[in-house]
């Protein structure tokens, strides 16, 4: 293994539920990808390119699914409530 793959044993995620699933994602797919040139047989760099591939689509099923919810927030109205929850209230003089 070389310096620059070099992969610290503990990982700390930060952010929301969501976002440290995107990170988890993410370093499972850099996993993969590494894991595909380390000198592995066939066999393991074809399901290391598998895994990787399927993580991919999963990052791009969580995206849609985040666009969807913002989409449909919009169209109930849910996120105009939220973007004026967060001004705050001011009276006429």
């Amino acid at each position: 293994m070389n310096a620059k793959d070099a992969v610290p044993d503990q990982f700390a995620f930060s952010g929301d539920r969501l976002d440290r699933l995107r990170q988890a994602l993410r370093l499972a797919e850099h996993q993969a990808r590494l894991a595909q040139g380390d000198g592995y047989g066939r066999g393991v760099q074809a399901v290391a390119a598998d895994i990787e591939a399927a993580v991919t689509d999963l990052l791009a099923l969580l995206a849609d699914a985040v666009e969807d919810d913002k989409a449909e927030a919009e169209e109930m109205g849910e996120a105009e409530r939220t973007r004026r929850a967060w001004f705050p209230h001011y009276q006429a003089a």
